[in-house]
């Protein structure tokens, strides 16, 4: 017997998905407040002519934002992986 023909096991896979989707948004906004820290102070250091405090804001910057929008891109991808297949689909 397949886990799709088990009764209940669609609502497992629903379970799933969404906790993923919401793990990965809850994610995403817990980290949101500290790259507008960081965006904040990248620009406070430009402002003040700073060429190196300004270029190590820019770093952790760039990396938090790459690794946001990772995060967010797997929430959605699986998300949309464990979709519930049509009756047509084998």
């Amino acid at each position: 017997m397949t886990a799709e023909s088990q009764p209940g096991a669609g609502s497992v896979r629903s379970a799933v998905r969404w906790g993923l989707l919401l793990a990965a948004v809850a994610s995403w906004g817990f980290r949101l407040p500290r790259v507008v820290h960081e965006f904040r102070a990248w620009r406070e250091a430009l402002g003040l002519s700073d060429r190196s405090g300004a270029a190590s804001w820019r770093d952790f910057l760039v990396a938090d934002v790459i690794g946001l929008l990772i995060v967010l891109a797997f929430g959605v991808v699986i998300f949309l992986v464990l979709r519930p297949r049509s009756p047509s689909q084998p």
